[in-house]
């Protein structure tokens, strides 16, 4: 794999810190739709799986007035979401973990809400990395994937083929890996006239 194509999926150095922020400017659009799709209450307690540089946990700290985690492998994306964050790490609302989404160090039932923006093509095994998230999430909690394509579009394979060790997964593919994880129900939702792609389970 080429230095550029691994920095999308574990961005470092400084060539790291440019895609994180290209990342952040991107992925606004899927964020909006994705926040469109889901209520957040005042009291939820949220973490951000894959949290790159930390735009999303900055959008969900004013959603709920708990604490928003974020979680990822990658130092140069820690680095950059506490950089992003200072102020409610500072206040005690945030904190940034450098972890593995296979191997979570976090207690179960944790989280009213865990999220992943655009990251879950890079997760291996992937069924497993579910019901990780599952473990985290409190009962009743809710798991909020967001991604720019459904698997259906015919520009897939360009980026696939550009973009090595990812998979691109259809929501149909996604709900039976989240039911088979022991999430009890899965809501899909795509942007009309977009390929853009929301998936809610809950646990």
């Amino acid at each position: 794999m080429s230095s550029e194509n691994y920095q999308y999926m574990k961005p470092y150095g400084d060539e790291g810190i440019k895609i994180i922020e290209e990342m952040n400017e991107h992925h606004k659009d899927i964020t909006e739709f994705a926040l469109d799709c889901i209520d957040i209450d005042d009291n939820d307690k949220i973490i951000d799986l894959g949290c790159g540089g930390g735009a999303n946990i900055e959008k969900f700290l004013k959603l709920t007035k708990n604490n928003v985690d974020g979680l990822d492998y990658s130092e140069v994306s820690v680095s950059q979401s506490i950089k992003k964050n200072q102020e409610a790490i500072d206040n005690n609302r945030c904190e940034i973990i450098q972890a593995d989404v296979s191997d979570i160090p976090i207690a179960d039932g944790q989280y009213d809400l865990a999220s992943a923006f655009e990251t879950i093509y890079f997760w291996p095994n992937i069924e497993n990395a579910f019901k990780e998230v599952s473990r985290i999430i409190k009962p009743n909690g809710r798991f909020m994937i967001a991604q720019e394509t459904d698997g259906n579009n015919p520009e897939d394979e360009t980026w696939i083929h550009k973009v090595e060790g990812i998979r691109v997964y259809t929501a149909p593919e996604l709900k039976e890996y989240l039911l088979n994880a022991g999430f009890k129900s899965v809501e899909s939702f795509k942007k009309e006239g977009d390929y853009i792609l929301v998936v809610i389970a809950q646990k």
